[in-house]
């Protein structure tokens, strides 16, 4: 897993004081990966609104899913009442004949490409609102399409993928992948000011129908980049959401402005 770290918008500024009799020992720097208390840093008393991360949907007919062959008699015995052809008192030679197989659960469990979208961005969200609320910030989620609030912090974040020629194109989710690795861009900015985009869609957009558009991550607001497997595991997840917090509070540590009305 690669991580690019948010970028200070500040200089530091070195301050000076005048020598006093006593000086008092001085106290240890805080640490800006660590999560203050919610009494101790005045940006955690905003909200921080967390919007589903943006990809793409490759949208195709799905076709109907063959019941199984026990679940088809049965309910054609149920529903008809037609006499059966099979003879009463048929042999039974089990050599003759082997017995269907038992179907499995994996019908079940195999997702449409909206449904594995959705299960993408909920597991995305849900971590990330658990690491905001575990490091003292109140924390409210904002679904698709919600109207954005007025004032707070806002953190957004859209899926990714390299295509063949290094260029990164918005994750379509249902088309072949071009790599077994996608990217994850997230940005944060607050709502009381001017909205800037975390990406531009390219111009002309460069979107074939297999794969999403072309992409620039704008250095309009401060951005973070991760690199993680297709199929990461939920433990993944929880490690980029708590990432994603502790850059957030060197950010607003850097830049307090960033969480003034």
């Amino acid at each position: 897993m690669k991580v690019t770290r948010w970028a200070p918008l500040l200089p530091l500024i070195a301050c000076c004081f005048l020598a006093v009799s006593s000086p008092s020992p001085a106290k240890p720097a805080p640490d800006p990966r660590r999560p203050q208390a919610l009494n101790e840093s005045p940006p955690h008393s905003m909200i921080v609104y967390v919007s589903d991360f943006e990809l793409d949907v490759l949208h195709v007919k799905e076709p109907r899913r063959a019941p199984s062959r026990n679940s088809l008699s049965a309910a054609s015995g149920k529903a008809s009442g037609a006499p059966s052809t099979t003879p009463k008192h048929a042999p039974s030679d089990s050599s003759s004949k082997k017995p269907a197989p038992v179907p499995t659960a994996d019908f079940q469990s195999d997702e449409t490409p909206a449904e594995q979208a959705d299960r993408l961005v909920n597991i995305m969200a849900e971590n990330l609102v658990t690491a905001l609320e575990k490091a003292g910030y109140k924390v409210s989620r904002l679904r698709t399409g919600q109207t954005l609030p007025a004032a707070g912090l806002r953190i957004r974040g859209v899926f990714a993928e390299p295509d063949e020629k290094n260029r990164v194109r918005r994750l379509l989710i249902g088309s072949d992948p071009t790599t077994p690795k996608m990217l994850l861009y997230v940005g944060v900015n607050n709502l009381s000011r001017p909205q800037q985009p975390l990406y531009e869609l390219a111009n002309p957009p460069s979107s074939d129908g297999k794969h999403g558009p072309v992409i620039t991550v704008t250095s309009y607001s401060p951005a973070v980049r991760f690199e993680m497997d297709r199929n990461a595991a939920d433990d993944d997840f929880k490690k980029i959401a708590s990432e994603i917090v502790a850059d957030l509070n060197a950010l607003l540590i850097a830049n307090p402005m960033m969480a003034t009305h």
